[in-house]
């Protein structure tokens, strides 16, 4: 194990009350001799990075080190870094442990992800954590209670010029033995080909359902390290840019 981390910085997007946020905290102070959360006050799934612009956001700290804000993940990272971490950044940012699976093209729509990205646009090391299968239920989190820690160390322990984003899916594996799980540095899987609507009697409304996507599996794919049975680790960048098109067109126009 690395010598242990002066100040973790803790969040998620289904709540301060979420087990899976629970787990994330045992780990967390494996690692580290200070560990600050401030989660949600109810579930923000599918979030993203969405802040709360120009509203009153109300904030408690319920108790030593643990702050609740009744806002979207980002206004959680936004509040600790602004103002908990104003004059010293934490040493790593922690999201999840979320309940289900973030994936392939579900990055985008992630709170779990958006908490670490801003964590990372600061730069700040920051690892999105989801567990596939997770629910209510602690058993449901099996893997990532086996594998958490050892996959974060190990993350720790990889050099890196530039600022380290990872997301990170543990399979469901609901088995006694969990200390030969494998683990595989991924790519996105992109598979989304549509989405479910579903309408009220009167159509006045609608809902969003289930995403649908193409099930086929492709080579090296965060989807197939899960199909596996194995631990997804997808290294993420901040930069949207497309690189390939602005490197074929190199000349002015």
């Amino acid at each position: 194990m690395n010598k242990k981390l002066n100040n973790i910085l803790v969040s998620n997007d289904d709540g301060y009350e979420s087990i899976g946020l629970r787990v994330l905290l045992n780990i967390a102070e494996r690692l580290a001799d200070n560990v600050f959360t401030v989660s949600p006050k109810k579930n923000q799934s599918a979030k993203s990075k969405s802040i709360s612009i120009k509203e009153n956001i109300n904030f408690t700290e319920i108790s030593k080190n643990f702050w609740i804000v009744d806002g979207t993940p980002t206004d959680c990272m936004i509040f600790a870094l602004n103002y908990l971490f104003k004059k010293n950044k934490p040493d790593l940012i922690l999201s999840g442990i979320n309940a289900g699976s973030n994936i392939g093209d579900e990055v985008s729509y992630s709170g779990t992800v958006g908490a670490a990205w801003e964590g990372a646009v600061r730069r700040i090391d920051s690892i999105a954590l989801s567990q596939y299968g997770g629910d209510d239920k602690i058993n449901s989190y099996e893997c990532s209670q086996a594998k958490g820690f050892e996959i974060i160390n190990y993350l720790l322990k990889i050099k890196s010029e530039t600022t380290r984003f990872y997301n990170v899916n543990f399979p469901y594996i609901n088995s006694p033995n969990l200390e030969n799980v494998r683990s595989s540095f991924t790519t996105l899987a992109s598979q989304k080909i549509a989405d479910q609507i579903l309408f009220d009697d009167n159509f006045s409304y609608f809902t969003i359902g289930r995403m649908i996507n193409d099930q086929r599996s492709l080579i090296n794919t965060d989807l197939e390290c899960l199909k596996k049975n194995k631990i997804s680790i997808t290294p993420l960048t901040l930069n949207l840019s497309n690189n390939e098109f602005l490197n074929k067109m190199n000349h002015d126009i």
